[in-house]
Protein backbone atom coordinates (compact mmCIF):
# COMPACT_ATOMS: atom_id res chain seq x y z
CA UNK A 1 0.00 0.00 0.00
CA UNK A 2 1.53 3.44 -1.37
CA UNK A 3 1.71 6.42 1.06
CA UNK A 4 -0.86 9.10 0.71
CA UNK A 5 0.18 12.14 -1.13
CA UNK A 6 -2.81 13.64 -1.63
CA UNK A 7 -3.13 16.73 0.45
CA UNK A 8 -6.86 16.12 0.90
CA UNK A 9 -6.12 12.79 1.94
CA UNK A 10 -3.26 14.51 3.82
CA UNK A 11 -4.01 16.07 7.49
CA UNK A 12 -1.62 17.38 10.34
CA UNK A 13 -1.88 17.57 14.09
CA UNK A 14 -1.25 20.72 16.42
CA UNK A 15 -0.59 20.08 19.89
CA UNK A 16 0.18 22.40 22.43
CA UNK A 17 0.67 21.83 26.38
CA UNK A 18 -0.10 23.84 28.75
CA UNK A 19 3.13 24.09 31.03
CA UNK A 20 0.54 24.71 34.51
CA UNK A 21 -1.56 21.70 33.70
CA UNK A 22 -0.14 19.39 31.07
CA UNK A 23 3.09 16.62 31.24
CA UNK A 24 3.86 14.58 27.89
CA UNK A 25 1.88 11.95 29.16
CA UNK A 26 -1.12 14.35 28.53
CA UNK A 27 0.37 15.27 25.14
CA UNK A 28 0.59 11.14 24.22
CA UNK A 29 -2.85 11.07 24.86
CA UNK A 30 -4.29 14.03 22.91
CA UNK A 31 -2.24 13.00 20.42
CA UNK A 32 -3.73 9.47 20.50
CA UNK A 33 -7.22 10.67 20.20
CA UNK A 34 -6.55 12.80 16.90
CA UNK A 35 -4.61 9.90 15.41
CA UNK A 36 -8.00 7.46 16.07
CA UNK A 37 -9.83 10.59 14.45
CA UNK A 38 -7.60 11.01 11.31
CA UNK A 39 -8.16 6.75 11.10
CA UNK A 40 -11.73 7.08 11.26
CA UNK A 41 -11.88 9.94 8.48
CA UNK A 42 -9.75 7.67 6.08
CA UNK A 43 -6.81 10.47 6.56
CA UNK A 44 -2.85 10.02 6.99
CA UNK A 45 -1.31 11.88 9.45
CA UNK A 46 1.73 13.72 7.80
CA UNK A 47 3.30 15.52 10.35
CA UNK A 48 2.72 16.27 14.25
CA UNK A 49 3.33 20.13 15.59
CA UNK A 50 3.86 20.37 19.02
CA UNK A 51 4.50 24.12 20.99
CA UNK A 52 5.18 24.66 24.93
CA UNK A 53 4.18 28.31 24.79
CA UNK A 54 1.24 30.60 26.05
CA UNK A 55 -1.22 31.18 23.32
CA UNK A 56 -2.59 33.93 25.31
CA UNK A 57 -0.06 36.50 25.65
CA UNK A 58 0.64 39.08 22.70
CA UNK A 59 3.64 39.04 21.24
CA UNK A 60 4.60 35.34 22.13
CA UNK A 61 6.05 33.57 18.80
CA UNK A 62 4.82 29.96 18.47
CA UNK A 63 7.06 28.59 15.51
CA UNK A 64 4.82 25.53 15.25
CA UNK A 65 1.87 26.82 15.15
CA UNK A 66 2.79 28.97 12.57
CA UNK A 67 4.77 26.21 10.57
CA UNK A 68 1.53 24.34 10.80
CA UNK A 69 -1.05 27.45 9.50
CA UNK A 70 2.10 27.95 6.76
CA UNK A 71 1.32 24.19 5.74
CA UNK A 72 -2.09 24.52 4.84
CA UNK A 73 -1.39 27.85 3.25
CA UNK A 74 0.51 26.14 0.93
CA UNK A 75 -1.52 23.35 -0.14
CA UNK A 76 0.42 20.93 1.79
CA UNK A 77 -2.09 19.43 3.67
CA UNK A 78 -6.49 20.23 3.93
CA UNK A 79 -6.65 19.14 7.27
CA UNK A 80 -5.62 20.54 10.37
CA UNK A 81 -6.29 18.78 13.43
CA UNK A 82 -6.42 19.75 17.31
CA UNK A 83 -7.51 18.37 20.34
CA UNK A 84 -9.58 21.12 21.58
CA UNK A 85 -9.91 25.09 20.21
CA UNK A 86 -8.08 26.33 23.43
CA UNK A 87 -5.02 24.38 22.42
CA UNK A 88 -4.71 26.69 18.83
CA UNK A 89 -5.75 29.90 20.62
CA UNK A 90 -6.67 31.60 23.48
CA UNK A 91 -6.59 35.18 22.06
CA UNK A 92 -10.13 35.24 20.93
CA UNK A 93 -11.95 35.35 17.77
CA UNK A 94 -9.31 37.48 16.11
CA UNK A 95 -6.75 35.07 15.21
CA UNK A 96 -9.25 32.03 14.94
CA UNK A 97 -11.49 34.17 12.80
CA UNK A 98 -8.17 34.85 10.30
CA UNK A 99 -7.34 31.13 10.67
CA UNK A 100 -10.80 30.15 9.64
CA UNK A 101 -10.41 32.56 6.47
CA UNK A 102 -6.79 31.45 5.37
CA UNK A 103 -8.29 27.45 5.71
CA UNK A 104 -11.80 28.66 3.74
CA UNK A 105 -10.01 30.36 1.18
CA UNK A 106 -7.68 26.85 0.50
CA UNK A 107 -10.49 24.65 0.57
CA UNK A 108 -9.21 23.79 4.01
CA UNK A 109 -10.85 22.93 7.03
CA UNK A 110 -9.94 22.59 11.08
CA UNK A 111 -10.87 20.03 13.33
CA UNK A 112 -11.60 21.31 17.12
CA UNK A 113 -11.86 17.30 18.08
CA UNK A 114 -12.93 17.43 21.49
CA UNK A 115 -15.37 20.55 21.10
CA UNK A 116 -16.84 18.69 17.96
CA UNK A 117 -16.07 21.70 15.40
CA UNK A 118 -15.50 21.13 11.83
CA UNK A 119 -14.69 24.26 9.90
CA UNK A 120 -16.07 22.62 6.58
CA UNK A 121 -19.54 22.80 8.14
CA UNK A 122 -20.81 26.77 7.94
CA UNK A 123 -23.18 25.92 11.05
CA UNK A 124 -20.40 26.12 13.11
CA UNK A 125 -18.48 29.23 12.62
CA UNK A 126 -20.50 30.90 15.39
CA UNK A 127 -19.85 28.05 18.15
CA UNK A 128 -15.81 28.48 17.30
CA UNK A 129 -16.19 32.07 17.65
CA UNK A 130 -17.87 31.30 21.10
CA UNK A 131 -15.75 28.94 21.98
CA UNK A 132 -12.56 31.13 21.24
CA UNK A 133 -13.94 34.68 23.09
CA UNK A 134 -14.71 31.91 26.19
CA UNK A 135 -10.52 30.67 26.05
CA UNK A 136 -9.72 34.34 26.28
CA UNK A 137 -11.58 35.24 28.93
CA UNK A 138 -10.64 32.31 30.45
CA UNK A 139 -6.91 32.73 30.40
CA UNK A 140 -7.56 36.43 31.21
CA UNK A 141 -8.71 35.65 34.33
CA UNK A 142 -6.61 33.02 35.12
CA UNK A 143 -3.88 35.94 34.45
CA UNK A 144 -5.71 37.91 37.55
CA UNK A 145 -5.42 35.08 39.37
CA UNK A 146 -2.07 34.12 39.33
CA UNK A 147 -0.79 37.90 40.03
CA UNK A 148 -3.26 38.67 42.77
CA UNK A 149 -2.05 34.91 44.93
CA UNK A 150 1.63 36.32 44.12
CA UNK A 151 1.07 39.41 45.00
CA UNK A 152 -0.60 37.97 48.59
CA UNK A 153 2.21 35.86 48.87
CA UNK A 154 4.57 38.89 48.66
CA UNK A 155 2.59 40.77 51.19
CA UNK A 156 2.73 37.99 53.55
CA UNK A 157 6.48 38.33 53.34
CA UNK A 158 6.83 34.44 51.08
CA UNK A 159 8.48 34.26 48.25
CA UNK A 160 6.20 34.95 45.32
CA UNK A 161 8.23 32.32 42.66
CA UNK A 162 11.42 32.51 40.39
CA UNK A 163 15.23 31.95 40.83
CA UNK A 164 16.19 34.20 44.09
CA UNK A 165 19.65 36.29 43.20
CA UNK A 166 22.73 34.95 43.36
CA UNK A 167 23.98 33.44 46.68
CA UNK A 168 20.54 32.97 47.82
CA UNK A 169 17.98 29.86 47.18
CA UNK A 170 14.59 28.81 48.24
CA UNK A 171 14.25 24.91 48.60
CA UNK A 172 10.95 23.24 47.84
CA UNK A 173 8.66 23.31 50.26
CA UNK A 174 9.75 26.26 51.90
CA UNK A 175 8.51 29.73 51.48
CA UNK A 176 11.99 31.95 52.53
CA UNK A 177 14.94 32.77 51.29
CA UNK A 178 18.01 31.22 52.76
CA UNK A 179 21.76 31.30 52.37
CA UNK A 180 23.01 29.47 48.86
CA UNK A 181 25.56 26.96 50.12
CA UNK A 182 27.62 26.48 46.76
CA UNK A 183 27.00 30.67 46.42
CA UNK A 184 26.74 32.27 49.46
CA UNK A 185 30.78 32.70 49.81
CA UNK A 186 31.27 34.46 46.37
CA UNK A 187 27.92 36.43 46.94
CA UNK A 188 29.00 37.88 50.53
CA UNK A 189 32.69 38.55 48.56
CA UNK A 190 31.16 40.85 46.10
CA UNK A 191 29.19 42.14 49.02
CA UNK A 192 32.32 43.22 50.72
CA UNK A 193 34.19 44.43 47.65
CA UNK A 194 31.13 46.91 46.96
CA UNK A 195 30.99 47.62 50.52
CA UNK A 196 34.96 48.80 50.25
CA UNK A 197 33.45 50.95 47.61
CA UNK A 198 35.22 48.47 44.39
CA UNK A 199 33.36 49.33 40.93
CA UNK A 200 31.29 46.62 39.92
CA UNK A 201 33.69 46.16 36.20
CA UNK A 202 36.46 45.90 38.74
CA UNK A 203 34.94 43.02 40.90
CA UNK A 204 34.09 41.34 37.22
CA UNK A 205 37.40 41.03 36.62
CA UNK A 206 38.65 40.09 39.92
CA UNK A 207 36.23 36.65 39.92
CA UNK A 208 36.66 36.08 36.64
CA UNK A 209 40.21 35.88 36.69
CA UNK A 210 39.78 33.61 40.17
CA UNK A 211 37.46 31.48 37.44
CA UNK A 212 34.45 31.90 39.63
CA UNK A 213 31.66 31.71 37.17
CA UNK A 214 27.83 32.96 37.59
CA UNK A 215 24.66 30.71 38.10
CA UNK A 216 24.43 29.71 34.87
CA UNK A 217 28.06 28.81 34.08
CA UNK A 218 28.91 32.27 32.21
CA UNK A 219 31.26 35.19 33.15
CA UNK A 220 31.08 37.65 35.23
CA UNK A 221 29.78 41.10 33.58
CA UNK A 222 29.32 44.77 35.29
CA UNK A 223 25.67 44.93 34.79
CA UNK A 224 25.11 41.32 36.61
CA UNK A 225 26.94 42.83 39.67
CA UNK A 226 24.90 45.86 39.58
CA UNK A 227 22.08 44.06 39.51
CA UNK A 228 22.65 42.33 42.20
CA UNK A 229 23.69 45.50 44.23
CA UNK A 230 19.85 46.90 43.54
CA UNK A 231 18.37 44.04 43.83
CA UNK A 232 15.78 44.30 47.11
CA UNK A 233 15.57 40.25 47.52
CA UNK A 234 19.59 40.19 47.86
CA UNK A 235 19.04 41.61 51.20
CA UNK A 236 15.91 39.51 52.02
CA UNK A 237 13.69 41.76 51.35
CA UNK A 238 10.57 41.52 48.84
CA UNK A 239 11.07 43.11 46.14
CA UNK A 240 8.50 44.76 43.91
CA UNK A 241 7.57 44.61 39.88
CA UNK A 242 6.38 47.15 37.46
CA UNK A 243 4.32 46.53 34.73
CA UNK A 244 5.39 48.08 31.30
CA UNK A 245 4.70 47.80 27.85
CA UNK A 246 7.59 47.22 25.10
CA UNK A 247 7.97 48.38 21.50
CA UNK A 248 6.01 45.59 20.06
CA UNK A 249 2.95 45.99 22.73
CA UNK A 250 3.84 43.34 24.70
CA UNK A 251 3.13 43.04 28.67
CA UNK A 252 6.28 43.10 30.28
CA UNK A 253 7.46 42.88 33.90
CA UNK A 254 10.15 44.30 35.52
CA UNK A 255 11.53 44.54 39.34
CA UNK A 256 12.36 48.00 40.62
CA UNK A 257 15.25 48.80 43.26
CA UNK A 258 11.92 49.26 45.65
CA UNK A 259 11.04 46.65 48.73
CA UNK A 260 7.41 45.93 49.25
CA UNK A 261 6.41 48.06 52.00
CA UNK A 262 4.22 46.48 54.52
CA UNK A 263 1.19 48.03 56.80
CA UNK A 264 3.32 49.13 59.13
CA UNK A 265 5.32 51.41 56.49
CA UNK A 266 8.36 48.74 56.87
CA UNK A 267 9.95 46.90 53.96
CA UNK A 268 8.69 42.66 54.26
CA UNK A 269 11.15 40.46 54.55
CA UNK A 270 11.16 37.22 52.82
CA UNK A 271 14.18 35.33 54.64
CA UNK A 272 17.75 35.36 54.49
CA UNK A 273 19.84 38.06 52.65
CA UNK A 274 22.95 38.24 51.27
CA UNK A 275 23.52 41.85 52.75
CA UNK A 276 21.32 43.45 55.25
CA UNK A 277 19.40 46.42 54.28
CA UNK A 278 21.69 48.62 56.38
CA UNK A 279 24.70 47.37 54.07
CA UNK A 280 22.28 47.63 51.04
CA UNK A 281 21.64 51.47 51.62
CA UNK A 282 25.28 52.25 51.70
CA UNK A 283 25.99 50.18 48.56
CA UNK A 284 23.15 52.38 47.08
CA UNK A 285 24.59 55.64 47.99
CA UNK A 286 27.81 54.47 46.66
CA UNK A 287 26.87 53.30 43.14
CA UNK A 288 24.85 56.31 42.95
CA UNK A 289 28.03 58.72 43.63
CA UNK A 290 29.26 56.70 41.13
CA UNK A 291 27.24 57.33 38.39
CA UNK A 292 27.02 60.93 39.52
CA UNK A 293 30.37 61.15 38.55
CA UNK A 294 30.09 59.38 35.52
CA UNK A 295 27.32 61.36 34.02
CA UNK A 296 29.50 64.84 35.01
CA UNK A 297 32.33 62.99 32.94
CA UNK A 298 30.16 62.83 30.20
CA UNK A 299 29.31 58.48 30.58
CA UNK A 300 25.66 56.96 29.96
CA UNK A 301 24.05 56.67 33.77
CA UNK A 302 21.54 54.98 35.26
CA UNK A 303 18.18 55.48 32.80
CA UNK A 304 15.08 56.87 33.84
CA UNK A 305 12.07 55.17 34.53
CA UNK A 306 9.15 54.84 31.92
CA UNK A 307 6.79 56.46 32.84
CA UNK A 308 5.27 58.14 36.18
CA UNK A 309 2.16 56.55 36.69
CA UNK A 310 2.63 52.92 35.66
CA UNK A 311 0.43 50.78 37.76
CA UNK A 312 -1.08 53.84 39.51
CA UNK A 313 -3.15 54.78 36.65
CA UNK A 314 -6.68 53.63 36.16
CA UNK A 315 -9.25 53.50 33.30
CA UNK A 316 -12.46 55.08 34.64
CA UNK A 317 -14.56 52.72 32.43
CA UNK A 318 -13.62 49.60 33.94
CA UNK A 319 -11.37 49.76 36.87
CA UNK A 320 -8.23 48.42 35.29
CA UNK A 321 -4.88 49.57 34.85
CA UNK A 322 -3.68 51.73 32.00
CA UNK A 323 -0.45 51.02 30.32
CA UNK A 324 2.20 53.33 28.64
CA UNK A 325 2.02 52.28 24.91
CA UNK A 326 3.97 55.12 22.62
CA UNK A 327 3.50 58.55 24.17
CA UNK A 328 0.21 57.72 25.66
CA UNK A 329 -1.16 55.51 28.89
CA UNK A 330 -4.32 53.42 27.37
CA UNK A 331 -6.22 50.46 28.75
CA UNK A 332 -4.93 47.86 29.54
CA UNK A 333 -8.18 45.71 29.18
CA UNK A 334 -9.39 47.27 26.00
CA UNK A 335 -5.70 47.24 24.04
CA UNK A 336 -5.88 43.13 25.33
CA UNK A 337 -9.01 41.73 25.19
CA UNK A 338 -10.79 44.69 23.24
CA UNK A 339 -13.91 46.69 22.96
CA UNK A 340 -16.37 43.78 24.38
CA UNK A 341 -14.70 44.06 27.66
CA UNK A 342 -14.11 47.83 27.77
CA UNK A 343 -14.88 50.68 25.42
CA UNK A 344 -12.03 52.03 26.59
CA UNK A 345 -9.30 55.46 26.24
CA UNK A 346 -6.17 57.41 25.96
CA UNK A 347 -4.42 60.28 27.24
CA UNK A 348 -0.62 61.55 26.69
CA UNK A 349 1.56 60.75 29.23
CA UNK A 350 3.37 64.44 29.66
CA UNK A 351 -0.23 65.31 30.06
CA UNK A 352 -1.42 63.03 32.63
CA UNK A 353 2.31 63.29 34.65
CA UNK A 354 2.14 66.95 34.42
CA UNK A 355 -1.39 66.81 36.02
CA UNK A 356 -0.42 64.51 38.58
CA UNK A 357 2.37 66.52 39.25
CA UNK A 358 0.18 69.66 40.40
CA UNK A 359 -1.50 67.58 42.05
CA UNK A 360 1.12 65.58 43.93
CA UNK A 361 2.39 68.88 45.18
CA UNK A 362 -0.39 70.58 46.40
CA UNK A 363 -1.22 66.92 48.20
CA UNK A 364 1.54 67.55 50.24
CA UNK A 365 1.52 71.38 50.53
CA UNK A 366 -1.86 71.26 52.46
CA UNK A 367 -1.23 68.19 54.59
CA UNK A 368 -1.25 69.19 57.93
CA UNK A 369 2.06 69.72 60.17
CA UNK A 370 1.22 66.73 62.50
CA UNK A 371 0.63 64.33 59.71
CA UNK A 372 2.27 60.81 59.77
CA UNK A 373 2.83 61.04 55.81
CA UNK A 374 5.32 64.09 56.06
CA UNK A 375 7.65 61.97 57.75
CA UNK A 376 7.11 59.30 55.87
CA UNK A 377 7.95 61.20 52.29
CA UNK A 378 11.03 62.91 54.65
CA UNK A 379 12.29 59.71 55.48
CA UNK A 380 11.87 58.82 51.22
CA UNK A 381 13.62 62.22 50.75
CA UNK A 382 16.38 61.48 53.53
CA UNK A 383 16.98 58.55 51.40
CA UNK A 384 18.53 60.29 48.70
CA UNK A 385 19.31 63.43 50.04
CA UNK A 386 21.52 61.96 53.14
CA UNK A 387 22.28 58.65 52.66
CA UNK A 388 24.60 58.50 55.25
CA UNK A 389 21.96 59.15 57.93
CA UNK A 390 19.60 57.47 56.33
CA UNK A 391 21.77 54.38 56.53
CA UNK A 392 21.89 55.17 60.32
CA UNK A 393 17.81 54.99 60.05
CA UNK A 394 17.55 51.99 58.93
CA UNK A 395 19.96 50.45 60.87
CA UNK A 396 18.47 52.01 64.13
CA UNK A 397 15.56 50.32 62.55
CA UNK A 398 16.86 46.86 62.11
CA UNK A 399 18.40 46.75 65.50
CA UNK A 400 14.98 47.73 67.43
CA UNK A 401 13.57 44.84 65.73
CA UNK A 402 16.25 42.68 66.44
CA UNK A 403 16.50 43.57 70.08
CA UNK A 404 12.49 43.64 70.24
CA UNK A 405 12.53 40.03 68.89
CA UNK A 406 15.41 38.80 71.21
CA UNK A 407 13.41 40.42 74.42
CA UNK A 408 10.53 38.39 73.31
CA UNK A 409 12.23 35.23 73.35
CA UNK A 410 13.31 36.13 76.56
CA UNK A 411 10.59 36.26 78.35
CA UNK A 412 9.14 32.83 76.15
CA UNK A 413 11.65 30.98 77.55
CA UNK A 414 11.04 32.46 80.74
CA UNK A 415 7.22 32.25 81.35
CA UNK A 416 6.36 29.68 78.80
CA UNK A 417 8.73 27.59 78.31
CA UNK A 418 10.19 27.44 81.88
CA UNK A 419 14.32 27.51 81.32
CA UNK A 420 15.42 29.85 84.16
CA UNK A 421 14.72 27.41 87.45
CA UNK A 422 15.62 28.74 90.85
CA UNK A 423 16.83 32.04 92.20
CA UNK A 424 19.85 32.03 89.97
CA UNK A 425 17.87 31.12 87.19
CA UNK A 426 15.51 34.30 87.80
CA UNK A 427 18.62 35.97 88.70
CA UNK A 428 19.55 35.26 84.84
CA UNK A 429 16.75 36.16 83.28
CA UNK A 430 16.71 39.44 85.41
CA UNK A 431 20.16 40.29 84.11
CA UNK A 432 19.99 39.99 80.63
CA UNK A 433 16.19 41.14 80.67
CA UNK A 434 17.60 44.46 81.80
CA UNK A 435 20.87 44.27 79.22
CA UNK A 436 18.27 43.97 76.51
CA UNK A 437 16.02 46.72 77.98
CA UNK A 438 18.78 48.86 78.20
CA UNK A 439 19.75 48.41 74.66
CA UNK A 440 16.50 48.79 73.32
CA UNK A 441 15.63 51.89 75.13
CA UNK A 442 18.88 53.32 73.62
CA UNK A 443 18.51 52.49 70.04
CA UNK A 444 14.83 54.15 70.54
CA UNK A 445 16.07 56.93 71.72
CA UNK A 446 17.97 57.64 69.06
CA UNK A 447 15.90 56.52 66.14
CA UNK A 448 13.07 59.10 67.63
CA UNK A 449 15.74 61.72 68.16
CA UNK A 450 16.92 60.69 64.16
CA UNK A 451 13.07 60.99 63.35
CA UNK A 452 12.25 64.12 65.15
CA UNK A 453 15.11 66.19 63.45
CA UNK A 454 14.23 65.20 59.61
CA UNK A 455 13.76 68.37 58.25
CA UNK A 456 10.42 69.24 56.39
CA UNK A 457 11.10 72.15 55.20
CA UNK A 458 10.62 71.48 51.45
CA UNK A 459 7.41 69.99 51.75
CA UNK A 460 6.18 72.34 53.65
CA UNK A 461 7.21 74.88 51.15
CA UNK A 462 5.26 74.82 47.89
CA UNK A 463 7.97 76.46 45.61
CA UNK A 464 10.70 74.76 46.87
CA UNK A 465 8.82 71.46 46.76
CA UNK A 466 8.21 71.90 43.41
CA UNK A 467 11.69 72.75 42.50
CA UNK A 468 13.04 69.64 43.64
CA UNK A 469 10.40 67.45 42.55
CA UNK A 470 11.30 68.79 39.12
CA UNK A 471 14.93 68.05 39.59
CA UNK A 472 13.84 64.60 40.69
CA UNK A 473 14.34 61.74 38.27
CA UNK A 474 11.26 59.54 37.04
CA UNK A 475 12.32 56.80 39.86
CA UNK A 476 12.76 59.11 42.73
CA UNK A 477 9.67 60.75 42.08
CA UNK A 478 7.64 57.23 41.81
CA UNK A 479 8.84 56.62 45.15
CA UNK A 480 7.78 60.00 46.73
CA UNK A 481 4.67 59.52 44.95
CA UNK A 482 3.46 56.05 46.25
CA UNK A 483 3.92 57.43 49.78
CA UNK A 484 0.76 59.77 49.52
CA UNK A 485 -1.07 58.15 46.60
CA UNK A 486 -2.90 54.26 46.36
CA UNK A 487 -4.24 55.07 42.73
CA UNK A 488 -5.68 57.70 40.26
CA UNK A 489 -8.66 57.09 37.79
CA UNK A 490 -8.85 58.89 34.41
CA UNK A 491 -12.69 59.75 33.52
CA UNK A 492 -13.42 59.48 29.99
CA UNK A 493 -13.74 63.03 28.78
CA UNK A 494 -17.68 65.06 28.49
CA UNK A 495 -17.78 64.01 25.04
CA UNK A 496 -16.37 63.98 21.79
CA UNK A 497 -14.65 67.20 20.82
CA UNK A 498 -14.73 68.49 24.64
CA UNK A 499 -11.24 68.92 25.81
CA UNK A 500 -11.35 69.10 29.73
CA UNK A 501 -8.06 69.64 31.51
CA UNK A 502 -6.59 66.22 32.72
CA UNK A 503 -6.53 67.08 36.23
CA UNK A 504 -10.16 67.85 36.14
CA UNK A 505 -10.61 63.80 34.73
CA UNK A 506 -8.71 62.88 37.81
CA UNK A 507 -10.28 60.88 40.74
CA UNK A 508 -8.35 60.18 43.62
CA UNK A 509 -7.43 57.43 46.40
CA UNK A 510 -4.87 59.14 48.45
CA UNK A 511 -3.63 57.50 51.38
CA UNK A 512 -5.39 57.81 54.39
CA UNK A 513 -8.73 58.89 52.53
CA UNK A 514 -11.17 56.99 50.92
CA UNK A 515 -11.13 57.31 46.72
CA UNK A 516 -12.93 59.56 45.36
CA UNK A 517 -16.46 58.77 42.90
CA UNK A 518 -15.81 58.39 39.81
CA UNK A 519 -19.70 58.99 38.96
CA UNK A 520 -18.70 62.84 38.92
CA UNK A 521 -18.02 63.55 35.31
CA UNK A 522 -20.68 62.26 32.52
CA UNK A 523 -19.22 59.35 31.09
CA UNK A 524 -18.00 59.84 27.77
CA UNK A 525 -19.32 58.01 24.65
Amino acid sequence: MGIATDPAKLCDLYLRRSTLQDNKDTLKAHERDLRDRAQREGLTVREVWTDEASAFKAGVTREKFDKAIAAVVAGEVRHLLVWKLDRLSRRGMRQVGDVLDTFESRNARLVAHMDGLDSSVPQHRGLFAWLAEQARAESYNTSVRTRTTKAEKKRQGAWPGGQPPYGLRVRKGRTTTEHHPKEYATARRIADLLLGAESASAIAEKLNADGLTTRRGGKWRSSTITQLAHSPAWAGLVPTHDRYTDDQGRERWRATQEPMLGEDGQPVSVGEGVITSGERARIQAALRLRTSESMANGRRGKPAAQSLLSGLLKCGRCGGNMVKGGPSYRCYRRINLGKSTCQGMSVLVNAADDAMTHAFISRVSTLPDDDGLLVDLAIRWLAVEDPEKDVRRTELTLAVDDAQARLDSLDEAHFVQGRFKGPKGQQRYDQLRDAITTQLDSLEAELAELTRTIDITILRDGEMLHQAWMAADQERARMLLRVVLHSVALLPSRGQGCKDPVLTRFRFHWVGEDPQPVGAVPQGR
